[in-house]
């Protein structure tokens, strides 16, 4: 008995050292096809950008409807503008007219993550809002870091992270965008164990293992304006 005991054991922990050896030979495949934009890299690339714009009035706004995700891209195809809190790329929209109270979703799934890397390939959108008024007037703004999708909005393969945004009574519009005081910042998930495929490579994660995401200029997310209570 004794020597099943020990002998079992040393099987679980040659699997595991297999395990291991196998997962960042994967991840380290996956950063030489992958590239190496980091958020140092993102940043530099948005720097060049000029404003495109005098004041929000002159922003190109797209409509959002109550219940609806749509799609939302940040990168250097994407406008920039000079906000209070520093030039960002960003997107402009209407807010749906409701009567009940409303909160913005951002969804953001990291950008090109393979797993355990903290700077390279792994960039989150950590959304700022800004709520303006009917004459494109400042409301305010906020920014966060997001954290996990729980639950039902826990869903497809590639893990996202949530932000909620309490939306005020008198905002006609909001600008989605980035503070640049915050690049850098990181967003956190848990791995719950399993293997998934990014692009050709295969990444094998072992459960309860913390991957970092740090907030960069670019965004991977979606939208959209849900009822209060249904706030995650």
């Amino acid at each position: 008995m004794t020597r099943g005991t020990i002998k079992f054991v040393h099987i679980k922990s040659e699997e595991d050292r297999n395990m291991t050896i196998f997962k960042y030979l994967i991840i380290g495949l996956g950063f030489i096809t992958g590239g190496c934009a980091t958020v140092a890299d993102t940043s530099a690339v948005l720097s060049t950008k000029s404003s495109c714009c005098k004041s929000p009035a002159d922003f190109r706004y797209e409509q959002l409807t109550l219940g609806t995700a749509v799609q939302l891209t940040l990168d250097d195809k994407s406008p920039a503008y000079a906000f209070g809190s520093g030039k960002s790329y960003f997107k402009a929209y209407f807010l749906p007219v409701v009567k009940k109270e409303t909160t913005l979703r951002v969804r953001s799934w990291a950008t090109g993550s393979v797993a355990f890397e903290t700077e390279k390939l792994s960039q989150l959108y950590c959304p700022e809002v800004t709520f303006l008024d009917k004459n494109h007037q400042f409301i305010f703004s906020n920014d966060l870091i997001p954290s996990p999708a729980k639950g039902a909005l826990a869903t497809g393969w590639r893990p996202s992270f949530i932000a909620d945004f309490e939306i005020p009574s008198a905002a006609t519009y909001v600008v989605l965008h980035s503070r640049p005081g915050g690049y850098g910042r990181l967003a956190t998930r848990y791995t719950g164990g399993g293997a998934y495929a990014v692009g050709n490579a295969y990444v094998v994660e072992r459960g309860g293992e913390p991957i970092y995401h740090p907030c960069g200029p670019t965004a991977d997310a979606e939208v959209s304006v849900v009822p209060k209570t249904n706030s995650q």
